[in-house]
C-alpha cells in the first residue's frame, strides 16, 4: 500500500474508533511529537487518541494531504469535534474529564509523517500557538499541567 493511503487509513481508523487498524501501521518504535510536552510513543499516543476519541464520538481530522516524497508524507489538519462523553485521563497528571458539551476547533497543524518498510516510524506535529492535547484541554477548561512525565 502506498505511503498517503496508509496516512488516511490511520486518520479514518483513529476517526472510527478503529485502533486496531490504526495502530497496526506503526512500527513498534513509533515516536511522536509535538502532541504533548514530551515526545510518545506508539502506545502512548494510541492511548491519548483513544482518550480523545471516547470523550468526543464526533472526532474529525479535516485532514489533507499535502506533499509527498520518498519515505515522508506531509499533511494538514483541522481536528473539530464535540465533547460529549466523559473523556478518560488523555495525559498524565489530568483527571478523568466529564463531558462539557463544549465543541472543539483546533489551529491549522502540518503533520509529517515519516515511514519505514510502509511502517511509520515517526510523526511530528507542528507547534502551533493553542495546538496538540495542553492546546484541546483549555479549549475544554481544563487546568493543564505545566510539567508531564512519561509513566
Amino acid at each position: 500500500m502506498e505511503n498517503a493511503k496508509i496516512v488516511e487509513e490511520v486518520f479514518s481508523g483513529m476517526e472510527r474508533n478503529d485502533f486496531i487498524k490504526a495502530e497496526s501501521y506503526a512500527s513498534k518504535d513509533m515516536s511522536v511529537t509535538g502532541v504533548a510536552p514530551v515526545p510518545l510513543g506508539a502506545n502512548e499516543f494510541f492511548g491519548t487518541m483513544k482518550a480523545l476519541v471516547a470523550g468526543i464520538p464526533d472526532w474529525k481530522f479535516n485532514y489533507k494531504i499535502g506533499r509527498e516524497s520518498n519515505n515522508i508524507i506531509e499533511t494538514k489538519v483541522k481536528i473539530t469535534g464535540t465533547h460529549t462523553r466523559e473523556m478518560p485521563s488523555p495525559l498524565p497528571g489530568v483527571k478523568n474529564i466529564a463531558p462539557t458539551n463544549r465543541t472543539i476547533r483546533m489551529p491549522e497543524e502540518k503533520v509529517t509523517f515519516t515511514f519505514n518498510n510502509n511502517k511509520i516510524i515517526s510523526v511530528n506535529v507542528e507547534k502551533v500557538e493553542g495546538s496538540g492535547v495542553p492546546g484541546l484541554l483549555k479549549q475544554l477548561g481544563v487546568e493543564v499541567p505545566t510539567e508531564v512525565h512519561s509513566h
